[in-house]
């Protein structure tokens, strides 16, 4: 195996992440619903069903780590395109300007999403949740 970052193979993991994490949001959405008719059980079944979604991201972003583990040119990629903020990468080709922007739109998700779930926390939790003000 070279020490060769796959780029092309890099934005295609990251644009996987991002729908599991788009499918997140959707079946947040579907649980605010829920919760707002008081529907319970349908609640239960919407959590199992967004843990399995989590555990979807959780499972795409160790691939995508693992794609900087092959050997030390790998990693020095890796480390600029996964673990640099997303609005510091200076993208040398299109694949890793498809990395950046796919970054940029999940990191925009992912802020969406920590607000919707502040909000129900909040809901559910009342006084005892973390968020309260």
């Amino acid at each position: 195996m070279e020490d060769i970052l796959d780029v092309e193979k890099l934005a295609k993991l990251y644009q996987r992440r991002y729908s599991y994490i788009l499918d997140i949001k959707n079946i947040t959405d579907e649980l605010s619903e829920a919760l707002s008719g008081e529907d319970g059980t349908t609640a239960e079944i919407i959590l199992d069903e967004r843990m399995s979604a989590i555990e979807r991201v959780e499972d795409s972003w160790q691939k995508i780590r693992e794609m900087g583990e092959i050997g030390p040119k790998a990693a020095f990629d890796a480390n600029r395109l996964i673990f640099c903020a997303p609005d510091e990468i200076e993208p040398e080709n299109e694949d890793e300007k498809a990395v950046k922007h796919i970054r940029l739109k999940t990191q925009l998700l992912i802020k969406e999403l920590q607000e919707q779930d502040k909000f129900l926390n909040k809901r559910l939790a009342r006084e005892e949740s973390y968020y309260k003000d």
